[in-house]
């Protein structure tokens, strides 16, 4: 009757443990989410306004650019996107390992408590070998629970970075557009002057300003990307080997212990 009022604690406890884990996953996955979800629509949303802007200040249809813009901007949604995908897998490998060390963790701590109750049982026959051996069982199994613990808060700790680095590393790559439109605001004459010099210069100086610096800016993070994401897939290819070795490292321990 004990025996099974106290399994039934621990099966309450393990299900408390992986709600939680659930809980904390399902928030690291929504905070991740939306941090990509952000990060494309502002940079999408900054080309947007500074092209619209550019277009403004030189007095050029948006219209007669359609073609030429969207052209542009697809290229740019695409090399984006190549970026985001790659900290997606980055992230997602992170989480299946967290998953596996969390599964692996509530193992540990089941074949504790059996142990427990095993060498609770055989304490009154006076099996001193079998008593020593349950012993070290449980010992053995709290140091993989223990070392489980700090490969999941590695895990944890590693997906919480992977927005933060998204962000850094699109930002370096794609700077914010809006923020390098420079447009003062001029009086009645200067914006005459203005008028007259866009109706001679405006189409060149859009091209040669706006136009051009886009183009060689996309050709510029077109020979960037390869090396981007090599460094991206060496960056998952190490981290998941670094988990796996830990892994590998505690059950080495918990064989020894035992």
């Amino acid at each position: 009757m004990e025996e099974r009022k106290s399994n039934t604690l621990l099966m309450d406890k393990l299900m408390e443990l992986n709600e939680v884990e659930i809980k904390k996953s399902k928030v690291l996955a929504a905070i991740f989410q939306k941090t990509m979800d952000e990060i494309q629509t502002k940079k999408i949303q900054s080309l947007d306004a500074n092209f619209e802007e550019q277009a403004k200040f030189y007095d050029q249809a948006l219209e007669d650019y359609e073609e030429t813009y969207q052209e542009m901007k697809g290229k740019y949604e695409e090399q984006l996107s190549q970026i985001l995908e790659q900290y997606q897998t980055l992230f997602m490998n992170i989480y299946l390992e967290l998953q596996e060390a969390e599964c692996n963790q509530k193992i540990a701590i089941t074949n504790w408590k059996k142990s427990c109750d095993i060498k609770q049982e055989i304490l009154d026959k006076a099996n001193l070998k079998m008593i020593e051996e349950y012993t070290r069982k449980i010992e053995a199994c709290l140091q993989k629970k223990r070392n489980y613990d700090v490969i999941i808060e590695e895990c944890e700790n590693e997906l919480e970075k992977c927005a933060i680095q998204m962000e850094k590393k699109v930002n370096s790559l794609f700077q914010d557009k809006s923020s390098q439109v420079f447009l003062t605001e001029i009086g009645l004459f200067g914006k005459i002057m203005n008028k007259i010099k866009n109706f001679f210069t405006g189409e060149s100086k859009f091209k040669a300003y706006v136009i051009e610096p886009m183009k060689v800016e996309l050709e510029m993070l077109e020979t960037k990307l390869p090396d981007v994401e090599e460094s991206m897939e060496r960056e998952i290819v190490l981290f998941v080997a670094k988990i796996k070795q830990a892994k590998a490292e505690t059950n080495q321990v918990f064989e020894q212990m035992i």
